[in-house]
């Protein structure tokens, strides 16, 4: 009986030790867990901040690039045209009894004081195109597209499902800006003669560009946006991520198409609000 008593006692401990070992065990595994788990988040939140680090760096460049454009637009054109207006003005206070040498630099001075006044609409165009401001992303989509046909480089069939409606300025101005920099892109570097712009909006804002034309897929867009001339292209994934957006490349050698979508949640965290002008 005392031995019998003396095996449950040993059975016992044995089963506290065992289950002791048990629990140690899981809450080992539970620690290590926990552990792993924080240091792939961790790493996780630095390629996350390493990711936004080189798309600001993209935005700067990019930014510093266009800056550099109207500098020397400002100085090579409008610079230098007034340089010479003066010089003209300088020319006539001189000589005011020679009316045909007047009359002479007078003409020239008016031609250069007109190139001057189109050079300069033309840079605060790029800056912020009037049609914007007025009458919105979709119509002033609408005037660029008018403007790129004029210039004869593509045809482009421009569609849109909206009326009197009108997002938040900054959102617009983001949309243009990528909408644009992907046409110019489209110009540029694809073979297409026919490109075809469809902005639809039911509650999520879709733009689709369609071309003729072999073309970037995602594949291809991920890989040269790491190189030396993918700036634009991480510039334009920049933008898309401020509006919490996905742009989409796809491509079958004949027809290429890019899709650009604003998903409603997002258009609501983004304040994008329709109203009428």
């Amino acid at each position: 009986m005392e031995t019998e008593k003396i095996n449950i006692a040993y059975f016992i401990v044995l089963g506290c030790m065992g289950m002791l070992l048990l629990v140690s065990a899981l809450i080992i595994f539970v620690i290590a867990h926990k552990k792993r788990m924080s240091v792939k988040q961790s790493e996780l939140e630095l390629l996350n901040l390493q990711h936004r680090q080189k798309l600001l760096e993209s935005e700067i460049l990019v930014t510093e690039k266009e800056r550099e454009k109207i500098a020397k637009n400002l100085h090579d054109d409008v610079g230098a045209n007034l340089n010479f207006i003066s010089k003209n003005f300088e020319i006539m206070k001189a000589n005011m009894q020679d009316k045909d040498l007047v009359s002479e630099v007078m003409d020239e001075s008016i031609q250069l004081l007109e190139n001057t006044i189109e050079t300069s609409r033309t840079i605060i165009y790029d800056l912020m195109p009037p049609a914007l401001i007025r009458l919105g992303f979709v119509y002033a989509m609408k005037e660029l597209c008018s403007m790129l046909n004029a210039s004869g480089q593509k045809r482009i069939e421009y569609v849109h499902n909206l009326k009197n409606q009108r997002f938040s300025p900054k959102n617009e101005l983001q949309l243009y800006r990528i909408t644009k920099e992907l046409l110019n892109n489209i110009i540029k570097h694809a073979d297409a003669t026919q490109v075809n712009l469809t902005i639809h909006y039911d509650k999520v804002l879709n733009i689709y560009f369609e071309y003729n034309s072999d073309g970037l897929t995602d594949e291809k867009a991920e890989i040269l946006s790491h190189t030396a001339n993918g700036i634009g292209l991480r510039s334009i994934k920049s933008r898309v991520q401020t509006l919490n957006a996905t742009l989409y490349y796809s491509s079958d050698k004949i027809t290429s198409r890019i899709k650009i979508s604003v998903p409603e949640t997002e258009l609501e965290e983004t304040q994008i609000k329709l109203k009428t002008f």
